[in-house]
């Protein structure tokens, strides 16, 4: 058994060898806060992720210092001795729990260490590959680990459609170094099985994993080896299989809205392409399929290692053992073709007692300068629900006191707006009773058409919102790793919130409202989704938006 546990946890460790490259939840419209019979979108609380990223992308900041960090060849011994105690088999006699009288008010520590009290600050560094790492350190006991990989649905063909999918359904899977049961039984030994995961998303695929910071010197090899060097074995992907159907199958009408408004706002190009794979998918679900998007893709010079309440010396050193006896697949160029927003009109009838329907219109892309104006729109008309009231629910925003006050029959509608590589997304998603959603509809494009005349008064308040929740957002640590991963993967730049803030306090009245003008230039997106008798024709919404 000791010779077990030996070998067993030097193969758990001995991951920290590995290497080379491979690579998120379905990034949604927008991510917002959940109500009451209310869809994703259907909050007025900004997007970190999209919105406030994208509009400090926008400002003129200028490119972060990577501090290089060379490859080192080390004694393995040397190595294994930095790692922290760890028993892949945990075989114990029951004992009763010494701390069961235990109040909360009441240390259980012996000698409780001294906080170190500094102040977090974000730092960059790149490996000689190319991969870029990006850390801060709030001192928390858990650490939150992302690797972003510049890859998605839009870099699919009609070969290989879903393969995106395939490659996350695929993640934590027997590796060079590890099988399948000691992967899983290694995060289950470190009490991260329930946060490790990936998605895949349009323009990024993400693995993530918390385990206390600990720990961390364990779980960044694994990340690595789990995600650069996969077996993909054939039972294994023959087995995950099933999991398109579940996945299918699990998505909700705020999802199903989601993928109707990008098929029919990008039709047939690009972002129009599912992040799901379906049943179409299933003859090239196979590990061929898999490694050759990888190997076109998943170069370590399109990828971002992000880390939140860990030592970024020790991320570094981490990430660059992980690679350095490995050959790292080097980088393909790849045809980038540009989005081609269409506009259009998609309805589906689906199990909803409700009618779901998003408007929307073609947004500034990432890093363009409108997007601070288009962010505070977005906070102008706001949101709210027939169930939601109190603080923060938006409860004087325009959508809320024209559109759901305004009717018994709206259950929720919100503002969204998500910003892409090279176009966006801004629109208002509602849920009301079927038989009133031409009602609805007619609300929501005449508080669209308004968007034109903005108070000063109006402004100001929208401006000191969005920058109360978006100093509010920086104490959740799941967030803070999004926004740093997302920028600096799609730009190479990171904009704090202070940063932010000085590029809400620019836009003017004027700014607000030639951005709506160009926002109602464009064609509208119509997604409907659930029992949609009554939602007007495509014509009709358009010629409500000119009006």
């Amino acid at each position: 058994l000791a010779q077990a546990i030996a070998a067993q946890t030097t193969s758990a460790s001995a991951c920290w060898a590995g290497a080379a490259s491979i690579s998120h939840p379905i990034r949604q419209v927008n991510r917002l806060r959940r109500m009451m019979r209310a869809p994703r979108y259907a909050v007025s609380v900004p997007a970190l992720l999209r919105s406030s990223a994208s509009v400090r992308a926008a400002s003129t900041l200028p490119a972060p210092q990577f501090a290089p960090v060379k490859f080192q060849k080390e004694d393995v011994e040397a190595v294994m001795k930095e790692l922290p105690a760890f028993n892949f088999y945990e075989i114990k006699e029951p004992v009763p729990n010494p701390y069961q009288s235990s109040t909360l008010d009441r240390s259980i520590l012996l000698d409780p260490p001294a906080p170190a009290l500094v102040a977090p600050k974000t730092e960059f560094s790149k490996l000689e590959n190319g991969l870029k790492i990006v850390s801060v350190d709030k001192q928390g006991l858990t650490a939150h680990l992302g690797l972003y990989v510049s890859a998605g649905s839009r870099f699919e063909t009609s070969a290989n459609f879903g393969v995106s999918h395939m490659v996350s359904m695929m993640s934590y899977a027997s590796t060079a170094h590890l099988s399948h049961l000691r992967t899983v039984k290694t995060l289950e030994q470190l009490g991260a099985h329930g946060t490790a995961t990936c998605t895949a998303g349009r323009e990024e695929i993400v693995y993530k994993v918390d385990v206390m910071r600990e720990f961390v010197p364990l779980v960044i090899p694994l990340m690595v080896g789990n995600v650069l060097f996969p077996r993909l074995l054939p039972w294994e992907v023959k087995a995950a299989h099933k999991k398109v159907k579940e996945a299918q199958g699990a998505l909700d009408a705020d999802a199903m809205v989601s993928e109707l408004l990008h098929k029919a706002a990008y039709c047939n190009n690009t972002l129009g392409l599912s992040p799901f794979a379906s049943e179409r998918s299933m003859p090239y679900f196979t590990p061929e399929t898999i490694r050759s998007f990888m190997l076109d893709h998943f170069a370590p010079e399109r990828m971002v290692l992000v880390g939140v309440n860990v030592a970024h010396s020790e991320l570094s050193k981490w990430a660059m053992r992980s690679f350095a006896d490995y050959n790292a697949i080097p980088l393909k160029k790849r045809d980038e073709a540009k989005a081609l927003y269409t506009g259009g009109d998609l309805r589906m009838e689906g199990s909803s007692p409700f009618c779901h329907v998003a408007l929307a219109l073609e947004s500034p892309a990432w890093g363009q300068a409108e997007l601070a104006s288009v962010t505070l729109l977005q906070s102008i008309l706001g949101g709210g629900s027939a169930t939601a009231s109190g603080l923060g629910a938006g409860m004087t925003s325009r959508l809320n006191t024209q559109v759901v006050k305004q009717s018994p029959y709206v259950e929720s509608c919100a503002a969204f707006n998500t910003s892409y590589s090279d176009t966006g997304l801004f629109g208002v998603y509602g849920v009301a009773q079927p038989d009133k959603a031409g009602d609805m509809c007619a609300a929501i494009a005449k508080c669209l058409t308004g968007m034109t005349s903005v108070s000063k008064d109006e402004l100001a308040k929208a401006k000191a919102m969005l920058k109360g929740k978006l100093f509010r957002q920086l104490d959740d640590d799941c967030h803070l790793m999004q926004d740093l991963g997302t920028q600096v993967l799609l730009s190479g730049r990171y904009g704090s919130a202070a940063d932010f803030a000085k590029a809400i306090d620019g836009v003017s009245e004027a700014d607000v409202a030639a951005a709506a003008k160009k926002l109602l230039s464009s064609k509208p997106t119509v997604a409907a989704y659930g029992d949609t008798h009554t939602v007007p024709h495509y014509a009709a919404v358009e010629a409500a938006l000119k009006a």
